[in-house]
């Protein structure tokens, strides 16, 4: 080692754990991910299914950043950047040991803030250096699902207002990996013009597939909206008493990619509900997660409510994965857009708004 380097790294050792600037320095990666602020780490996404975060550290990737999350000595779940800062190794490849992340190459340990807390190569009298510090980001569970926000949150986290509410049973989906934005996911909810065409049987009929009047409400970082349409029954997936009856579906968007749709059945009275969120993996690739809840049938079989759901999502998949680009247009005019696509309109100039679209400048 030059004898620079020998500086650095006795200046490094030296360093108490009150220094405060250094304790915030990024190096490698994370630095690089700073470097540009992307106005979508100011929101909260989903991140997967609290329940299957158990006792060891699971890796995700949002917005392109590989992360670990694992639950503390209190079950709380935590989040930090998946990358040592010692040696740059993935932590999620590592253990927890009393509620704290050890890294597998050297077991240097973590707190949920990042910190340092123990590194086992250093004489007991030495302090960890300041620097020792992953990036650590803000994580809830919430749903039964857990969130993360990189960013200063700009909103809270959707809402869900059926979940443990009594009276409502829940079917989680498994995840739907798609090859395409999470905007893309999202705005195939605003359009009314595919469901009797493309679900041909189970949303609608190509019999009947002129679009409803209908309307849009903006308000902040949401879009309420809703129609009134005739739909089979679906093998009872619908709570209809004929072959055929009136639905009333009423939508709330969340930016920036969360719906939640409450699907009315008049003659019944019943409603079934569902919830959906998308984890925007990359620019290319997303993961949704979604709820089929209802308040009818509880004693049935979830079974056939989640096959549904899948039956609908593969059926979407291929043609969303179909569209280019795979982000949405930042101008409308690159796409033609007809009277009953007012939704997707009002998603998209609600994502221009917030700068949330590729191609628009981030906020200042």
């Amino acid at each position: 080692m030059s004898p620079r380097a020998n500086q650095l790294a006795d200046d490094s050792a030296s360093h108490g754990t009150n220094d405060a600037p250094a304790a915030r320095r990024l190096r490698g990666p994370a630095r690089q991910e700073d470097a540009g602020h992307d106005p979508m780490t100011d929101w909260w996404h989903p991140v997967g299914w609290a329940a299957d975060l158990g006792d060891a550290p699971r890796r995700t990737v949002l917005l392109g950043r590989s992360l670990v999350l694992w639950r503390d000595g209190d079950r709380v779940p935590r989040c930090l950047r998946d990358l040592c800062v010692h040696r740059g190794t993935a932590l999620s490849l590592g253990e927890v040991h009393d509620g704290q992340l050890t890294c597998p190459y050297h077991g240097w340990r973590f707190a949920g803030t990042g910190r340092c807390t123990a590194i086992p190569q250093l004489p007991a009298d030495r302090p960890i250096p300041a620097g020792a510090e992953v990036p650590a980001f803000r994580c809830e569970e919430r749903h039964g699902l857990l969130w993360v926000c990189l960013g200063e949150p700009r909103a809270d986290i959707p809402d869900f207002p059926e979940y443990g509410r009594p009276g409502f049973r829940h079917a989680a989906c498994p995840p739907y990996r798609w090859r395409t934005s999470a905007a893309r996911m999202v705005e195939n909810f605003t359009d009314f013009g595919h469901l009797g065409w493309l679900h041909d049987g189970l949303l609608g009929s190509r019999d009947d597939v002129v679009v409803p009047e209908h309307t849009v409400q903006r308000t902040g970082h949401e879009l309420r909206y809703g129609i009134t349409m005739n739909v089979p029954a679906a093998d009872g997936i619908n709570d209809l008493a004929d072959k055929t009856g009136t639905m009333t579906n009423s939508y709330l968007l969340s930016l920036p990619h969360a719906i939640h749709l409450r699907s009315h059945y008049p003659d019944s009275g019943h409603s079934r509900v569902l919830f959906f969120a998308a984890q925007p993996v990359d620019e290319h690739t997303s993961i949704g997660y979604c709820y089929q809840s209802r308040d009818f049938d509880l004693d049935g079989d979830d079974r056939r409510y989640v096959e549904f759901q899948e039956v609908l999502a593969e059926q979407d998949r291929v043609v969303v994965e179909s569209q280019r680009p795979e982000e949405l247009p930042a101008d409308l005019a690159d796409e033609l857009h007809l009277r009953f696509d007012r939704v997707a309109v009002a998603y998209r100039r609600a994502l221009a708004d917030h700068h949330l679209v590729a191609g628009t400048p981030p906020r200042a």
